[in-house]
């Protein structure tokens, strides 16, 4: 007697480490629905435009560049401009727990594209990609939802510690398919939930165990990411092994840099759609830092972004181009040159300023972007452009403390010395080590504001404190000497 469909299909293996793959022919059908959603974005057509990156990720929904972060941008413009929040019929027809987890990340998208500030919406995109096995929506989908739990004053250990287990899946997952990469990309968000956790709840002992146990992941990971004999013995093609440790050696002879970067060429010829191939060419031509290398390597993503529509080529290109155009300087200012040091930086500052500006574009709730276009704003002395891109950047944690000491830099050149004070004695406090460099350039700024402002007394007070960590830093002890006793 024939056995039943069902019964057949349940006798065949389940990779449980397996991902979601997307054909190329989907991948085309998504791309249209994307560049369509662009087009509308940048007309402000938000409420379209969130349908159209919706029905594309349908197709591809693990399309980060293409469709989730561009979405993202625009569900954030959208609330920005008015848009409202979903109501409770939209809430109840688009449930994020459907019993298919393609529908439930697709209506998950769909709110957190309405209401992309609510950390249940954004908690659902996690939890129901992670379903679908989509890894980088659901790592992309993390960042995110971490960000929003660090800023919220209401969140609990739970929230914090789910997160993190999402992250152990998904580093787990990785590890069993030989993604390692990613794998330790993954157990590294989930130390930085943990650690968030941590950072509230100092006596809480759980965490500490969390962290422990899923550290030696992570260790176990990148002992086999670094070569241990173990992982060594798990590839049997000695070929595959000796291109795999060459690819990644800093060092390679001449000719087998050569060898690598034309079987690189190869492999992106035969399959151009498939991303790694592409970034293992472009990683291969940088790695001797010549000018006609990596030139080529832009060539090449530039080709690519125009062909794909993929803005990840264009800013890879644009990294490359930053690199090139800060080693010159460098090599230019050995020579001692100050008109040309002067030409070379205003050149590079240039360039950098349009890139980021580009970038905060096209990613608008991007802290650390925001961060980096602050940055260069204030080099270029545009302090008024600087002020409001690092007030906003201050939401990412990890920046929290140096956009402090660039603000108060920003309000100290516009002369507005009380607001200086005030934002580099609150940056100085939140700073966790006392004595490093950011340390010392923030008490630096404040004993300069505190003396433009006549403070003397208290000018004093923070120059000594410098002198007793760096007693030759900068121009301190000049300016102790020259106050009045």
């Amino acid at each position: 007697m024939a056995r039943s469909k069902k019964t057949a299909e349940s006798d065949q293996a389940v990779d449980e480490h397996a991902r979601l793959i997307t054909s190329k022919e989907d991948r085309a059908k998504a791309a249209k629905w994307f560049a369509r959603a662009r087009d509308l974005g940048e007309k402000r057509q938000f409420d379209y435009a969130i349908e159209y990156y919706i029905n594309g990720l349908e197709f591809w929904p693990d399309a980060v560049e293409e469709g989730c972060r561009p979405l993202h941008g625009c569900a954030v413009a959208r609330r920005q401009t008015g848009g409202k929040k979903p109501g409770l019929m939209d809430t109840m027809k688009r449930s994020m727990t459907d019993k298919k987890p393609k529908q439930a990340l697709l209506n998950a998208l769909w709110l957190f594209g309405h209401e992309p500030e609510n950390p249940g919406y954004i908690d659902g995109v996690v939890q129901s990609a992670n379903r679908l096995r989509a890894e980088e929506a659901t790592h992309w989908a993390g960042g995110v939802y971490l960000k929003a739990l660090d800023s919220a004053p209401k969140t609990g250990a739970k929230q914090f510690n789910q997160l993190a287990g999402v992250a152990e899946q998904l580093g787990d997952r990785a590890g069993g398919r030989g993604d390692t990469t990613f794998g330790i990309a993954a157990y590294q968000m989930g130390l930085d939930a943990l650690t968030a956790w941590r950072r509230r709840a100092p006596q809480d002992k759980a965490v500490v165990d969390a962290l422990r146990y899923l550290s030696t992941k992570l260790t176990i990971l990148k002992g086999r990411y670094q070569g241990s004999s173990s992982y060594r013995e798990s590839l049997v093609d000695s070929e595959q092994q000796r291109e795999l440790h060459d690819e990644q050696r800093s060092v390679q002879s001449e000719e087998r840099l050569e060898e690598l970067i034309a079987k690189a060429q190869r492999e992106f010829e035969e399959d151009p759609d498939e991303g790694r191939h592409l970034k293992s060419l472009v990683d291969l031509l940088c790695r001797r830092e010549r000018d006609d290398e990596e030139s080529r390597a832009i060539g090449i993503l530039v080709t690519e972004y125009k062909r794909t529509e993929n803005y990840r080529w264009k800013q890879l290109a644009d990294d490359i181009r930053m690199k090139q155009l800060g080693r010159r300087t460098r090599e230019v200012a050995q020579n001692g040159d100050e008109a040309a040091i002067k030409e070379h930086r205003v050149s590079q500052l240039k360039f950098e300023l349009a890139v980021f500006k580009e970038r905060v574009d096209r990613y608008p709730t991007d802290a650390r972007i925001k961060f980096q276009y602050g940055v260069r704003n204030f080099l270029a002395g545009r302090f008024d452009e600087a002020i409001p891109l690092l007030q906003m950047a201050r939401t990412d944690p990890k920046n929290r403390a140096i956009c402090g000491m660039y603000l108060g830099r920003c309000f100290f050149r516009k002369g507005y010395h009380s607001q200086a004070i005030a934002t580099l004695e609150e940056a100085i406090g939140g700073h966790e080590i006392s004595d490093d460099e950011v340390a010392k350039t923030m008490l630096y700024w404040l004993g300069r504001t505190q003396e433009a402002g006549g403070l003397m007394v208290d000018a004093k007070k923070t120059y000594g404190k410098i002198l007793q960590m760096d007693y030759n830093y900068q121009d301190v002890r000049a300016r102790m000497d020259a106050m009045p006793a």
